[in-house]
């Protein structure tokens, strides 16, 4: 193989070692050795990926992930590393690199610690499928260590939260409430008992300049008031590890059963019998909940372009999220009614005789402004005749299958999208 071919080196360390500096020390060690290989073997290094502080069982990584695609583009022969653990330590994914990827792209895997090298007839290459698998093996037994040193901590009553709940510190083994924020909790529950909302409450918070929870820069929302209400340790009761990974390789979760989970105490912000009145009316209120309008998810501001939202009981209203969450956007809220109103007259208007029921089948998307309304159909228009008549007074029958034909609505036709604008709303 031509040693003069453009290379790459590829750094990755699980965790840093050095947090006062930009990049770890073991990631900087790499770096010297790979340059210094490619220098004495006569390989031209044209690219660097780093990833400081991602797992080796994590395919997904940034640099990585760039790393193949520059492969892929034909921009990188060689690729160096100081062993097959930083490109992975799942022996499936280094077999499937090494036996596969790397060979059909043409790509040229040195990785010097361990004396691999596709690019040379070596014995030491035979080994590679039984260093992949001990890195594999490693990961499995450190996985399986780190939770077995958590269990035995949660078990001698330590308490191994990652985040501590808003409202209480670390206190050695334990959690303490903190007075002030104490104080917000036991409010939020006296004004959701007294029939306040979420969202409401949040705004109540907010405007009277309550910092919230982590110092969030955009205050208080309806969802940090619900997971407030929602725990169960400001009734004195902490849960720990209530859900668990599948498998060291898999990042998926399970929850676990009341019965498997453990129990911590922790000092009280409010009573036992404050928290379950409070889970009543959330049941309660929750239990009412309208079904999911037909509009949810399919419309979207015609100013920002994000998604609109529909809130609000009975009057179900919808609002924009860029505005919500404060990116400086002036649309309005609109009620749905409206909407529906308009979209239908607009219909009737260009000769598409549609009922309130077909709505949902024919509109794909709306994009909203305050006086203006795109509907996006997920069909063709029919052709318009000199003779057309006009649509009818009174509400038309929903389409049916053989009149889909005669008014345009066909699956050929399907392919298509109508736009109709107009001062509306």
């Amino acid at each position: 193989m031509n040693l003069t071919h453009d290379g790459a080196i590829y750094l990755r360390l699980s965790k840093d070692d050095g947090r006062d500096r930009k990049e770890s020390e073991s990631i900087l060690s790499q770096r010297i050795l790979l340059r210094q290989y490619a220098a004495s073997h006569g390989i031209r290094i044209v690219s660097e990926f780093a990833d400081d502080g991602i797992s080796g069982m994590q395919w997904n990584r940034p640099a990585f992930q760039e790393m193949l695609r520059a492969a892929e583009h034909g921009w990188i022969h060689t690729v160096l590393v100081k062993d097959l653990s930083r490109l992975s330590r799942d022996y499936i994914r280094i077999g499937e690199l090494l036996e596969y990827w790397f060979p059909a792209h043409g790509i040229r895997l040195i990785a010097v610690s361990d004396g691999v090298d596709t690019g040379e007839d070596a014995i030491t290459n035979e080994f590679s499928p039984v260093r992949a698998l001990m890195n594999d093996w490693y990961t499995r037994d450190i996985s399986r260590k780190v939770r077995a040193a958590i269990s035995a901590r949660q078990e001698a009553g330590f308490c191994t939260l990652a985040t501590v709940p808003y409202g209480y510190r670390r206190d050695g083994k334990s959690l303490t409430p903190i007075p002030q924020e104490a104080e917000v909790v036991k409010r939020i529950f006296r004004l959701y008992t007294a029939g306040n909302s979420f969202s409401a409450i949040a705004s109540k918070l907010t405007d009277d300049r309550i910092p919230a929870p982590r110092k969030s820069e955009k205050g208080w929302s309806d969802a940090t008031v619900r997971r407030i209400l929602m725990n169960p340790v400001y009734a004195g009761s902490l849960m720990l590890h209530t859900t668990e990974k599948i498998g060291y390789k898999c990042s998926k979760t399970r929850r676990r059963t009341p019965e498997e989970a453990i129990r911590f105490d922790v000092p009280a912000v409010i009573t036992r019998q404050e928290f379950d009145n409070a889970q009543r009316i959330r049941h309660r209120r929750e239990h009412k909940k309208q079904p999911k309008h037909w509009l949810s998810g399919q419309v979207f501001c015609g100013e920002c372009g994000c998604r609109m939202t529909v809130c609000g009981t009975p009057d179900r209203r919808l609002i924009c999220t860029g505005r919500r969450n404060g990116n400086g956007c002036r649309n309005p809220s609109m009620q749905i009614c409206t909407l529906e109103t308009g979209i239908l007259s607009e219909l009737r208007r260009c000769h598409l005789p549609v009922s309130p029921a077909a709505l949902p089948y024919l509109v794909e998307s709306v994009r909203m402004t305050e006086h203006t309304a795109e509907i996006h159909l997920r069909c063709r228009a029919p052709e318009q005749t000199a003779d057309a008549a006009c649509p009818p007074a009174e509400e038309p029958p929903f389409i049916t299958e053989p009149e889909k034909e005669k008014t345009g609505f066909s699956e050929k036709n399907h392919v298509s999208s109508c736009h109709f604008q107009g001062n509306m709303l």
